[in-house]
Order: C-alpha cells, then structure tokens, then sequence
C-alpha cells in the first residue's frame, strides 16, 4: 500500500515536471517567433527634421 502511493507520487511528481518543460519550451518558440517577425519587418523610416539645436537642448537638460 505504501510503494503504490510513493509510486503514485513519483508519476505526479513526473508529470508536473514534464508539464514545466513543456511549457518553458512553448514560451521560448513563442519568443524566436516574436524576434523572428520583428526582424523581418522592414526598418522604420523617421522622415522628421533635426537640427544640432536640438542635441545641445538635450545635452543641457542634464
């Protein structure tokens, strides 16, 4: 009666940690999938208008 229930402890306990891994490797397919789409797109084109002024502005802030 004893060994059954260690048994049965042992297949949870198995479970569980099969149940973990899976989905620590679900989440990381989720990310290379995200880091995949972003490199894919194409590159963010930024059509303003900047000027040296600006920089010193940023610059004196601190």
């Amino acid at each position: 009666m004893m060994s059954a229930m260690v048994i049965i402890a042992i297949v949870i306990a198995g479970l569980i940690i099969v149940a973990l891994i899976g989905s620590g490797i679900f989440w990381f397919l989720v990310q290379i999938g995200v880091i995949v789409q972003k490199a894919v797109e194409p590159p963010t084109k930024d059509f303003g208008s900047y000027s040296l002024d600006q920089g010193r502005d940023v610059d004196e802030r601190r």
